[in-house]
């Protein structure tokens, strides 16, 4: 399995090519602008999932499956800790914990 967490800095739907080119299983990105502007299937390749937090469209977490894992917010997230969002990850036959973290100094 292959995760990999890149800090894009912005703009992630004009650079995802040279991090996909690295075929990841699951792809944290720092900075990932929201859903609407990655324009999934036209500027950035379409997941098998899809979660996105953040306070503006501009720059938030996003976290991508490219496999057959799903992700599913945990109940304890805890908006408080902006960029720490905790996801249970199954593929039908197995499941863990992932942490994602934006380790961002503001606020």
């Amino acid at each position: 399995m292959r995760i990999i967490e890149w800090n894009c800095q912005g703009a992630f739907r004009f650079k995802n090519k040279y991090i996909l080119e690295l075929n990841p299983d699951i792809l944290i990105i720092p900075e990932c602008e929201h859903e609407n502007k990655l324009q999934f299937g036209h500027l950035t390749q379409t997941p098998n999932d899809f979660i996105w937090h953040g306070n503006t469209g501009k720059k938030g977490i996003g976290i991508f499956s490219y496999s057959n894992f799903k992700f599913r917010l945990l109940k304890e997230f805890n908006p408080s800790f902006r960029y720490v969002i905790p996801l249970e990850v199954n593929d039908g036959k197995n499941s863990f914990l992932l942490f994602a973290i934006w380790a961002m100094d503001n606020k």
